[in-house]
């Protein structure tokens, strides 16, 4: 900065040695030439000689005229005094004239040297704004080259980090990686160990899929799931007897679907899959569950054949804990009792009867048939009106 400093100064200094004459040379030298103006300057001073002499000539006149009343005494005394200055303004006058003859040819011997030197001047400046402008380039190109430099070197820290960052990184995968390869051989050794354990457990299974084919073969109980305190199963009825008259036929009974639960003081609990079928109370023995549960489910399983039959042609309300059946008619409820052991042992008789004028007589009413079965009773309560 400092060598650029001293170039500006240096100018400064020469544009003030220009303008050592003020604004009205600088406007001259910036219209006209040296020579002009040296040719203007001699002009105009021969122009003020030649005033200067009119003016001595205009001021004898006046003094002449003003003294022209004088003495006649006194005439040859004023002459010898005007002669004298007369002589005396001429050898002013040439003194003057020889004196502003030397500085011209001063002026004009000085005027080519101080061109020369001007013109110098003028050729250093150029060249000095020249290498000025020159430094400035220099110096902005260095500027930027030290700029670019410092963001190079920024980069380099910053790529210098960010590799040590990731080969921390990479020490750290390694040892993941060489704990994750332990962690694998030691669950492989488990899953080895666990292999066998699971092998045994699927020979048990086997074992007990063969055994509850054993049992649904035998005994006419499937398992359908089982969980920690739940076992969902299925009951299906033995063969059932088959009917001379086709329009008693009923279809194949369905399995029933029932769940055992535990509860939490050990007792087992029945819930049924069919709301035809009531579950039974709560009970200790499991096996004896089972076991009430197929023997009843075999008995009723005619009977809850027959009424899912019926259910898709009267509209009938079955009743199991009370062994009901309600037949409801627009003008009439009527209520059946079904005996145990029907349809082999037991019957269906007519248990009461509600009309719209209030309750009837059960016995007044009966089908032809002697043991009717419920789809008599059903088809021939349909046919009344009362």
């Amino acid at each position: 900065m400092a060598a650029a400093g001293q170039p500006r100064e240096l100018l400064a200094q020469l544009d003030e040695a220009l303008a050592f004459e003020g604004p009205t040379r600088e406007e001259l030298e910036a219209e006209l030439p040296a020579k002009v103006l040296v040719e203007h300057a001699v002009d105009t001073r021969k122009k003020q000689k030649w005033m200067c002499s009119q003016l001595h000539v205009v001021k004898f006149l006046l003094e002449f005229l003003d003294q022209r009343d004088s003495a006649p005494f006194d005439q040859k005394t004023k002459e010898a005094a005007v002669r004298s200055e007369m002589v005396q303004a001429k050898q002013q006058w040439k003194e003057l004239k020889a004196g502003y003859q030397q500085r011209v040819e001063a002026i004009e011997g000085a005027v080519p040297c101080v061109l020369a030197q001007l013109e110098k001047g003028q050729h250093l400046a150029q060249r000095l704004k020249e290498a000025l402008v020159q430094y400035e380039a220099q110096r902005h190109e260095a500027e930027k080259k030290a700029r670019d430099a410092r963001e190079r070197r920024q980069k380099e820290q910053q790529l210098e980090e960010r590799q040590q960052q990731l080969e921390e990184q990479a020490a750290l995968l390694r040892s993941r990686l060489e704990a994750q390869r332990q962690e694998l051989h030691r669950l492989q050794g488990e899953l080895q160990s666990q292999e066998c354990v699971a092998s045994g457990w699927r020979e048990k299974v086997e074992r007990s899929s063969a055994l509850c084919q054993l049992l649904e073969t035998l005994q006419g109980v499937r398992l359908v799931s089982a969980s920690g305190d739940e076992i969902d199963m299925e009951l299906t009825p033995g063969p059932q007897p088959t009917t001379p008259d086709p329009q008693a036929a009923t279809p194949d009974p369905q399995p029933l679907r029932l769940t055992l639960c535990w509860a939490e003081d050990g007792s087992v609990r029945v819930r049924s899959h069919s709301p035809l079928f009531p579950a039974p109370a709560p009970c200790a023995d499991v096996r004896g569950t089972v076991l009430e549960l197929q023997h009843r489910y075999r008995q009723l399983a005619p009977l809850l054949t027959e009424i899912q039959a019926l259910q898709t042609r009267f509209p009938i309300d079955w009743q199991p804990q009370e062994r009901r059946l309600r037949f409801l008619q627009p003008s009439a409820v009527w209520t059946l009792a079904v005996e145990p052991g029907y349809v082999g042992s037991g019957g269906v008789r007519l248990l009461a009867v509600q009309g719209q004028h209030g309750p009837g007589d059960p016995g007044a009413w009966k089908p032809p048939q002697e043991t009717p079965s419920l789809r008599e009773w059903l088809e021939y309560l349909s046919t009344l009106d009362i």
